[in-house]
């Protein structure tokens, strides 16, 4: 579904042909010589890059210029298999103002993003493991006839002082945060992952710099996003932006055929309808024709995931009428310590409302059938031992 979205934006609702301009960026040796004159199907020079710091070296400089639609075929070729890969546009110019001003974006050094992927990676294989332990002691998880709102089981081992904290929460509230948890830490880890042994050919220089991690847009956005504009923060500035040009092309086609503006409240309404409607398609890619361990049919598990992310519409529609009411009425409480309290409350809470639809399709899918990560440190720590958890996965 993602390839054929993809196609139609590319080669049906734009014409990158005419609007779009990649953007190159050439280090050069202060020694060369650099023609002044523009390269033959680019634009002329747009003045300096972000900082790099991919050598940390000051014995070399960057020149940046834009590369439209190449006359020649030896030329067009990259061009536009470059276009075709680069999802999110980063370098891109497009003819869209709140993407173009971002770009070109600044890249971090090869040791730098290496330091922010082991981190990460860390991070999201302790988050797993401990989700991943406590998904073991509730059987929400893995029988589909218990309800997230269901009273925590009865455990017959005594359990640690964490584990009877975390049992006085409503349970709503921590099978919700397990579910988000896991989704968050899966992600990340997903993408992060495959990205070290492409680092490491881009230090053997098998990998040129322009195609290596380092030089790709950052993954995740600041947290503090949400804080800021709620749920509208989460989805647009937070959490992973792989699919947006994909999903939010056909709305602003939208927009533009009916002549709306993109900044009115109806041009956004479509913008967002367009951006989590395709979002949902997308990810009912997931579900296998026949499911292993589903008790659901395939289509129920698809209509509770396409179900998740349409139900965001709403709560956009809700912070938008908060936002217009607020600044109207209540200007000097708009950016307050109360107002981030309640936007991060708003968000939690409706996410308490949202993610157990993601939940069932989850279970369905079987996400919790085995222990995530293959050696639990948390077991070992406690004594239980540093043991393969995957060894038995096959008996599944």
């Amino acid at each position: 579904m993602d390839v054929a979205l993809w196609s139609l934006n590319l080669l049906a609702l734009q014409d990158p042909r005419r609007a779009f301009r990649s953007i190159q960026i050439c280090t050069k040796s202060p020694t060369v010589k650099i023609h002044e004159d523009e390269p033959p199907g680019k634009a002329a020079i747009i003045g300096p890059p972000p900082p790099s710091n991919q050598h940390g070296s000051n014995h070399t400089r960057q020149d940046v210029w834009e590369e439209s639609y190449p006359s020649e075929l030896f030329k067009r070729i990259p061009w536009v298999l470059s276009l075709i890969v680069s999802i999110r546009l980063r370098d891109w110019k497009i003819g869209v103002s709140s993407h173009d001003k971002l770009q070109p974006s600044s890249r971090l050094s090869r040791t730098s993003f290496l330091k922010h992927a082991l981190a990460i990676i860390l991070q999201g294989y302790i988050i797993m493991d401990t989700a991943g332990l406590y998904v073991e002691t509730d059987p929400y998880f893995s029988q589909s006839n218990v309800s997230i709102d269901a009273p925590f089981p009865h455990h017959p081992s005594p359990i640690s002082s964490t584990h009877a904290m975390v049992r006085m929460l409503p349970p709503r509230l921590v099978r919700a945060s397990v579910v988000a948890a896991q989704t968050y830490a899966s992600v990340t880890l997903l993408f992060f992952i495959p990205t070290l042994p492409l680092l490491a050919l881009n230090a053997l220089g098998l990998l040129p710099d322009q195609w290596s991690p380092q030089a790709w847009a950052v993954f995740f956005g600041p947290v503090s996003a949400v804080a800021r504009k709620g749920v509208r923060g989460l989805w647009g500035e937070w959490w992973h932006q792989e699919i947006r040009q994909m999903v939010s092309t056909p709305g602003r086609s939208l927009n533009r055929l009916l002549n709306i503006s993109t900044s009115s409240i109806l041009g956004y309404a479509v913008l967002t309808t367009s951006s989590f409607l395709f979002s949902g398609i997308i990810h009912i890619g997931l579900v296998p024709p026949q499911p292993k361990y589903a008790t659901l049919s395939a289509n129920k598990i698809r209509l509770h995931i396409v179900a998740f992310f349409w139900v965001q519409i709403l709560a956009f529609g809700v912070e938008l009428l908060a936002s217009k009411l607020s600044q109207r009425y209540l200007p000097a409480v708009r950016r307050t310590t109360l107002a981030k309290i309640i936007a991060v409350t708003w968000t939690a809470a409706f996410l308490c409302f949202t993610l157990p639809l993601l939940a069932v399709a989850l279970r369905e899918l079987g996400f919790w059938q085995v222990h995530p990560v293959p050696v639990s440190i948390w077991r070992g720590i406690t004594g239980k031992g540093f043991e393969f958890c995957w060894s038995g996965y096959a008996s599944h």
